[in-house]
């Protein structure tokens, strides 16, 4: 029962206001804002009733039933509107207070919460918000002259005076406490959006859709990077293209060519992926680079792989497709630019379609 009466309070707190596109985070903070405000209205007169003064101690209940409209009108006003009356209210009673009682008691500071509710609550200008400061500063500032040339209406004792200034300082800490963790998860949150989406981008922007594979700009990028870092690196570069692609697309479709690729990077990745960078080049073409691995080792694993590919069909529907790819190898040879490196491997791949494909040139 407990639980279900926490769950339906917290549902209350959480509930949108009659107005549409409005930040129901600030709508939830300021709920939480009035209801320990409200908490703290009814605490003042319990206190002046066991450290005295005995007088007056009604102003507390008369805060304490407008902090609760307060918190029935954020369900009826506009946020910015409901802000101001949070703030309001909170001026009031540090106005309020400070004449009853004087300025030791240490409810002025509750100034500084209502400064970083209105800055960061608030989506005005930077005018409006200088203002607000304006404003918060001269009344601040008159009531520090009140309190120099007048004396409070009630006089306390001491251990009233401590007593208070104690309960009103951690009022004033749980409150900016509240706000500040509500706006700092505001930011934090996005800020890591916006970190994720810059990911995302940058994946997308190197990222083969179909293929999940890098693309021709990354795989460029990464060699460029790699030489730049490691200029003596020894690396060999394979290029490969899947043998008669056309006329699968032509023979079973455009559907069923996007199947194939998928299935061939399927294939690359589990048998080469450990040892090289994967990208697909363009097309049905696909490059890869083998940091640390010499021409010979690569055609040994280019032609590992090229027989296990030809001896596994690939089931279009049920029906059973033979595909084959042809490979070009070319190693660094320290001396040429990438460009270079590409145009070899690229010329050594066509030598292979030319003799026959299914096969690998070094």
């Amino acid at each position: 029962m407990f639980k279900g009466l926490c769950r339906k309070f917290y549902a209350l707190l959480r509930k949108e206001a009659v107005h549409e596109n409005e930040p129901q985070r600030i709508l939830f903070l300021l709920r939480i804002i009035l209801l320990i405000l409200g908490l703290y209205f009814l605490i003042i007169p319990l206190v002046f009733c066991i450290v005295g003064p005995k007088t007056e101690v009604w102003t507390g209940y008369i805060f304490a039933a407008m902090s609760v409209a307060a918190f029935y009108a954020t369900y009826r006003l506009k946020v910015h509107t409901s802000v101001l009356v949070c703030s309001g209210l909170q001026l009031a009673w540090v106005i309020v207070f400070v004449v009853l009682y004087g300025w030791d008691c240490g409810i002025q500071h509750l100034m500084f919460e209502m400064l970083v509710l209105v800055y960061f609550a608030v989506y005005n200008s930077l005018v409006y918000k200088v203002s607000y400061t304006v404003v918060l500063f001269a009344v601040r500032f008159s009531l520090f002259l009140y309190c120099r040339v007048n004396i409070s209406v009630f006089a306390l004792t001491e251990t009233a005076t401590v007593v208070l200034q104690i309960i009103n300082t951690i009022v004033t800490f749980v409150l900016m406490a509240v706000a500040c963790s509500m706006f700092s998860s505001n930011v934090e949150s996005a800020e890591k959006k916006l970190v994720l989406y810059n990911e995302q981008l940058k994946k997308q922007a190197g990222t083969d859709p179909l293929t999940g594979l890098w693309n021709r700009r990354q795989m460029i990028q990464y060699i460029t990077e790699k030489r730049r870092k490691e200029p003596v690196m020894a690396f060999t570069i394979g290029m490969g293209d899947i043998d008669f692609f056309k006329r699968i697309n032509d023979h079973w479709g455009h559907d069923c060519g996007d199947a194939v690729l998928v299935w061939i990077t399927q294939h690359m990745s589990r048998e080469l992926g450990e040892h090289a960078k994967l990208c697909r080049w363009g097309g049905e073409e696909f490059i890869f680079f083998f940091p640390d691995m010499n021409g010979d080792e690569v055609c040994f694993m280019l032609n590992t792989f090229r027989m296990k590919l030809g001896n596994d069909l690939f089931d279009w529907r049920g029906e059973w497709i033979p595909v084959t790819m042809t490979f070009g190898v070319e190693e660094n040879d320290f001396k040429s630019n990438i460009d270079t490196l590409l145009k070899n491997v690229d010329a050594k791949l066509y030598m292979g379609k030319e003799q026959g494909r299914d096969r690998v040139i070094y």
